[in-house]
Protein backbone atom coordinates (compact mmCIF):
# COMPACT_ATOMS: atom_id res chain seq x y z
CA UNK A 1 0.00 0.00 0.00
CA UNK A 2 1.54 3.58 -0.51
CA UNK A 3 1.88 5.30 2.57
CA UNK A 4 2.82 9.24 2.39
CA UNK A 5 5.20 9.65 5.53
CA UNK A 6 2.27 12.31 6.81
CA UNK A 7 -0.47 9.56 6.65
CA UNK A 8 1.72 6.47 7.64
CA UNK A 9 0.62 4.88 11.43
CA UNK A 10 2.65 2.43 13.15
CA UNK A 11 1.52 2.21 16.80
CA UNK A 12 0.96 -1.58 17.19
CA UNK A 13 -1.95 -0.80 19.97
CA UNK A 14 -3.62 2.05 17.70
CA UNK A 15 -3.14 -0.72 14.33
CA UNK A 16 -5.05 -3.64 16.68
CA UNK A 17 -7.95 -0.75 17.70
CA UNK A 18 -8.92 -0.44 14.00
CA UNK A 19 -8.38 -3.82 13.44
CA UNK A 20 -10.84 -4.58 16.02
CA UNK A 21 -13.22 -1.66 15.45
CA UNK A 22 -13.27 -3.19 11.67
CA UNK A 23 -13.14 -7.22 12.12
CA UNK A 24 -15.69 -7.65 9.34
CA UNK A 25 -12.57 -7.90 6.69
CA UNK A 26 -11.83 -8.73 3.04
CA UNK A 27 -9.43 -11.72 2.80
CA UNK A 28 -7.20 -11.67 -0.13
CA UNK A 29 -5.52 -15.14 -2.05
CA UNK A 30 -4.23 -16.20 -4.98
CA UNK A 31 -5.48 -19.10 -6.74
CA UNK A 32 -2.89 -21.56 -8.96
CA UNK A 33 -3.18 -18.96 -11.89
CA UNK A 34 -2.19 -16.37 -10.20
CA UNK A 35 -5.55 -14.67 -10.05
CA UNK A 36 -6.55 -12.89 -6.92
CA UNK A 37 -9.71 -13.98 -4.86
CA UNK A 38 -11.22 -11.96 -2.07
CA UNK A 39 -14.05 -12.79 0.60
CA UNK A 40 -15.17 -10.65 3.48
CA UNK A 41 -15.07 -12.19 6.86
CA UNK A 42 -15.51 -11.54 10.55
CA UNK A 43 -12.08 -11.92 11.92
CA UNK A 44 -11.27 -12.72 15.65
CA UNK A 45 -7.87 -10.41 16.65
CA UNK A 46 -5.73 -11.98 18.95
CA UNK A 47 -2.28 -11.75 20.90
CA UNK A 48 -0.19 -14.57 20.77
CA UNK A 49 3.76 -14.28 22.72
CA UNK A 50 4.14 -10.72 20.83
CA UNK A 51 2.30 -12.49 17.25
CA UNK A 52 -0.75 -10.67 15.73
CA UNK A 53 -2.70 -13.63 15.05
CA UNK A 54 -6.02 -14.07 12.68
CA UNK A 55 -8.89 -16.32 13.12
CA UNK A 56 -11.86 -16.65 10.89
CA UNK A 57 -13.85 -19.70 8.60
CA UNK A 58 -15.67 -19.51 5.60
CA UNK A 59 -18.24 -22.35 3.59
CA UNK A 60 -16.65 -25.45 2.76
CA UNK A 61 -18.23 -24.80 -0.70
CA UNK A 62 -15.91 -21.69 -0.77
CA UNK A 63 -12.91 -22.85 -2.22
CA UNK A 64 -10.96 -20.19 -1.46
CA UNK A 65 -10.04 -21.93 1.60
CA UNK A 66 -8.14 -24.28 -0.54
CA UNK A 67 -5.66 -21.51 -1.86
CA UNK A 68 -4.78 -21.27 2.04
CA UNK A 69 -3.07 -24.86 1.19
CA UNK A 70 -1.23 -24.07 -1.97
CA UNK A 71 -0.25 -20.98 -0.96
CA UNK A 72 -0.45 -19.49 2.82
CA UNK A 73 0.32 -16.18 1.79
CA UNK A 74 -2.61 -13.81 2.30
CA UNK A 75 -3.64 -9.91 2.78
CA UNK A 76 -6.28 -8.87 5.32
CA UNK A 77 -7.61 -5.59 4.55
CA UNK A 78 -9.41 -3.86 7.80
CA UNK A 79 -11.35 -0.61 6.42
CA UNK A 80 -12.07 1.83 8.70
CA UNK A 81 -14.26 4.85 8.21
CA UNK A 82 -14.12 7.21 5.19
CA UNK A 83 -15.33 9.89 3.65
CA UNK A 84 -15.48 12.59 0.42
CA UNK A 85 -13.95 15.88 1.23
CA UNK A 86 -14.78 19.05 -0.23
CA UNK A 87 -12.46 21.57 -1.33
CA UNK A 88 -14.81 23.91 0.05
CA UNK A 89 -14.79 23.53 3.15
CA UNK A 90 -11.51 24.79 3.65
CA UNK A 91 -10.56 28.12 3.59
CA UNK A 92 -7.18 28.25 1.58
CA UNK A 93 -7.93 26.54 -2.27
CA UNK A 94 -7.87 22.73 -2.19
CA UNK A 95 -9.37 20.11 -4.43
CA UNK A 96 -11.77 17.24 -3.64
CA UNK A 97 -10.15 14.25 -1.98
CA UNK A 98 -11.21 11.37 0.43
CA UNK A 99 -10.17 10.79 3.58
CA UNK A 100 -9.84 7.14 5.05
CA UNK A 101 -8.24 4.85 7.82
CA UNK A 102 -7.22 1.29 6.84
CA UNK A 103 -4.60 -1.29 8.10
CA UNK A 104 -2.98 -4.00 5.79
CA UNK A 105 -2.24 -7.29 7.08
CA UNK A 106 -0.07 -9.81 5.37
CA UNK A 107 0.90 -13.16 7.15
CA UNK A 108 0.84 -16.76 6.82
CA UNK A 109 -2.32 -18.67 6.85
CA UNK A 110 -3.30 -22.49 8.24
CA UNK A 111 -6.00 -24.44 7.86
CA UNK A 112 -7.50 -25.74 11.12
CA UNK A 113 -6.80 -29.87 10.77
CA UNK A 114 -9.26 -30.65 14.02
CA UNK A 115 -12.91 -29.98 14.01
CA UNK A 116 -12.88 -29.10 17.54
CA UNK A 117 -10.39 -25.89 16.71
CA UNK A 118 -13.14 -24.59 14.47
CA UNK A 119 -15.89 -25.74 17.20
CA UNK A 120 -13.86 -23.20 19.75
CA UNK A 121 -13.72 -20.63 17.27
CA UNK A 122 -17.18 -20.48 16.31
CA UNK A 123 -17.72 -19.90 20.45
CA UNK A 124 -15.47 -17.51 20.69
CA UNK A 125 -16.56 -15.12 17.87
CA UNK A 126 -20.20 -15.75 18.83
CA UNK A 127 -19.22 -14.68 21.95
CA UNK A 128 -18.27 -11.32 21.19
CA UNK A 129 -20.96 -10.17 18.74
CA UNK A 130 -23.48 -11.66 21.97
CA UNK A 131 -22.70 -9.88 24.49
CA UNK A 132 -24.21 -6.32 23.95
CA UNK A 133 -27.68 -8.61 23.22
CA UNK A 134 -30.40 -8.89 26.06
CA UNK A 135 -30.35 -12.69 26.09
CA UNK A 136 -27.09 -14.00 24.74
CA UNK A 137 -26.98 -16.11 21.99
CA UNK A 138 -23.92 -19.32 23.22
CA UNK A 139 -23.01 -21.40 20.23
CA UNK A 140 -21.79 -24.32 22.59
CA UNK A 141 -24.86 -26.71 22.22
CA UNK A 142 -26.89 -24.41 20.60
CA UNK A 143 -24.51 -24.71 16.86
CA UNK A 144 -25.91 -27.83 14.80
CA UNK A 145 -23.12 -29.92 13.91
CA UNK A 146 -24.30 -30.20 10.79
CA UNK A 147 -23.05 -27.00 10.16
CA UNK A 148 -20.05 -26.97 11.94
CA UNK A 149 -18.91 -29.55 9.40
CA UNK A 150 -19.95 -27.66 6.60
CA UNK A 151 -17.17 -24.83 7.51
CA UNK A 152 -13.66 -24.14 7.80
CA UNK A 153 -11.63 -22.53 10.31
CA UNK A 154 -8.38 -20.98 9.20
CA UNK A 155 -5.23 -18.52 11.26
CA UNK A 156 -3.14 -16.65 10.26
CA UNK A 157 -0.01 -15.12 11.38
CA UNK A 158 0.50 -11.81 11.16
CA UNK A 159 4.35 -10.91 9.31
CA UNK A 160 3.48 -7.04 8.33
CA UNK A 161 0.92 -4.15 9.29
CA UNK A 162 0.59 -1.79 7.05
CA UNK A 163 -1.10 1.01 8.82
CA UNK A 164 -2.80 4.26 6.88
CA UNK A 165 -4.69 7.39 8.46
CA UNK A 166 -5.35 9.76 5.99
CA UNK A 167 -7.31 12.59 7.85
CA UNK A 168 -5.76 15.86 6.19
CA UNK A 169 -2.72 16.41 8.40
CA UNK A 170 -1.02 17.70 5.05
CA UNK A 171 -3.86 20.40 6.00
CA UNK A 172 -3.65 23.63 8.03
CA UNK A 173 -5.49 23.87 11.04
CA UNK A 174 -7.89 26.17 10.02
CA UNK A 175 -8.96 24.01 6.72
CA UNK A 176 -9.29 21.03 9.39
CA UNK A 177 -11.27 22.93 11.34
CA UNK A 178 -13.39 23.83 8.32
CA UNK A 179 -13.79 19.77 7.62
CA UNK A 180 -14.83 19.14 11.16
CA UNK A 181 -17.27 22.02 11.03
CA UNK A 182 -18.51 20.50 7.54
CA UNK A 183 -18.55 17.01 8.84
CA UNK A 184 -20.22 17.23 11.95
CA UNK A 185 -23.41 18.11 9.95
CA UNK A 186 -23.77 15.35 7.82
CA UNK A 187 -25.55 12.06 8.79
CA UNK A 188 -23.36 8.84 7.87
CA UNK A 189 -21.70 7.76 10.79
CA UNK A 190 -18.21 7.33 8.73
CA UNK A 191 -18.45 11.20 8.15
CA UNK A 192 -19.04 11.86 12.07
CA UNK A 193 -15.89 8.77 12.94
CA UNK A 194 -13.64 10.92 10.06
CA UNK A 195 -14.75 14.34 12.26
CA UNK A 196 -13.76 12.46 15.77
CA UNK A 197 -10.43 11.21 14.33
CA UNK A 198 -9.88 14.87 13.20
CA UNK A 199 -10.55 16.64 15.97
CA UNK A 200 -8.80 14.10 17.81
CA UNK A 201 -5.63 14.64 16.31
CA UNK A 202 -6.12 18.73 16.38
CA UNK A 203 -5.77 18.08 20.28
CA UNK A 204 -2.73 16.36 20.46
CA UNK A 205 -0.80 18.64 17.71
Amino acid sequence: MFIPDNFREEDQDTLIQIMNENAFATLITTDESGLPVATPLPFLIALKEDTIMLQAHMAQRNEQWKHLETNPKVLVIFQGPHCYISPSWYKKPGVPTWDYITVHAYGSAQVFKEGQQTAELIEKLTDQYEQTQETPWTANQNYPSNLLNAIVGFEIKVQELQGKVKIGQNKSTDDLNGVVEALQNKSSRNEKQIATRIKNYLKSN
